[in-house]
């Protein structure tokens, strides 16, 4: 399933791109937003849906990181106390959240380059994390498991981790690159 996600997700991508190419030319910017018409009320409307993502992917994401901390406050236990330890605990989960997203924006507008610096991690650890790793242990879980591993299976994964370590080293390049420019 995974496989497939990955193979739509792809094709869309590049399908975009080229139609986007096509449409725009040399023209073309990174944001597919930063290429609609402007003052329309159907580019505002594109524009404030895909708002919507990053709010989301925030919250998201910064979920373990407040269970964590809630954790080491032991707020986990303090529901057990009845109803003002329910909205103790509830008041701290909040000026917890409020205090990391309030941080991670100061950080994001104190550094300079902090956007090359994202792009930078991006680049280096989420392709270590979602090509590198799974081929590097399915390969290494299947060959103890069954000892046998197929033609197919060992170029494929050998595949993708030679793309992954391109995509790693010009990432990791471009934004290097970037970061020494904004000097």
């Amino acid at each position: 399933m995974l496989l497939i996600c990955f193979i739509i997700c792809t094709l869309a991508y590049g399908v975009m791109g080229v139609i986007g190419y096509l449409m725009y030319g040399g023209s073309l910017r990174s944001q597919v937003t930063l290429n609609l018409p402007a003052r329309k009320l159907s580019s505002s409307l594109a524009i404030y849906t895909t708002l919507i993502n990053p709010f989301t992917k925030f919250a998201l994401l910064i979920t373990p990181i407040a269970e964590a901390i809630e954790g080491v406050l032991g707020l986990g236990t303090a529901t057990t106390g009845g109803k003002p330890a329910q909205y103790m605990a509830a008041a701290v989960s909040v000026s917890v959240r409020t205090a990391l997203v309030v941080s991670t924006t100061a950080v994001a507008l104190a550094v300079p380059f902090f956007a090359y610096v994202v792009a930078l991690t991006g680049s280096f650890l989420s392709a270590t994390a979602t090509m590198l790793l799974p081929c590097a242990c399915y390969l290494r879980i299947s060959s103890r498991a069954s000892g046998k591993l197929g033609v197919l299976e060992i170029v494929a994964c050998v595949g993708i981790i030679v793309l992954g370590l391109g995509v790693i080293v010009i990432g990791t390049y471009s934004s290097l690159k970037q970061i020494v420019q904004s000097f």
